[in-house]
């Protein structure tokens, strides 16, 4: 049976436990956009929209479009990353330029590494 776009976005969204919201952020688009193509499964929509919403979703583009189609069952498709304030750092990471995205990332890391370290005081 073929699912349209909008379903297995759908489904691809509430798998991973986002809101419309997380998606429209996390993909750089509207509520309202995401919301009428999960809607209406509204198949007018660029390729460059569905590869955001794919890398939102912690896909390749290839397999959402394939999915729809029936061609992919994505049902077990692997969920990685799906810790949403893990997405929400890798979306605001993406907003910045490389050079700023780096550094962050590096801060980040130490802290990290600060984090897991045993204390040396005890």
């Amino acid at each position: 049976m073929d699912m349209c776009l909008g379903a297995v976005i759908r489904d691809r969204r509430k798998a991973m436990k986002l809101t419309q919201e997380d998606l429209a952020e996390f993909s750089g688009l509207s509520v309202n956009f995401i919301s009428r193509i999960e809607r209406t499964g509204d198949q007018n929509i660029s390729i460059k929209k569905i590869d955001t919403i794919a890398q939102s979703l912690n896909m390749d583009t290839p397999s959402l479009i394939a999915a729809a189609y029936g061609k992919v069952d994505i049902s077990n498709y692997k969920l990685k990353g799906d810790d949403i304030f893990i997405q929400k750092i890798v979306n605001e990471l993406r907003k910045l330029s490389t050079f700023r995205a780096e550094k962050v990332c590096k801060a980040i890391l130490s802290l990290v590494r600060e984090i897991n370290e045993p204390t040396r005081f005890n």
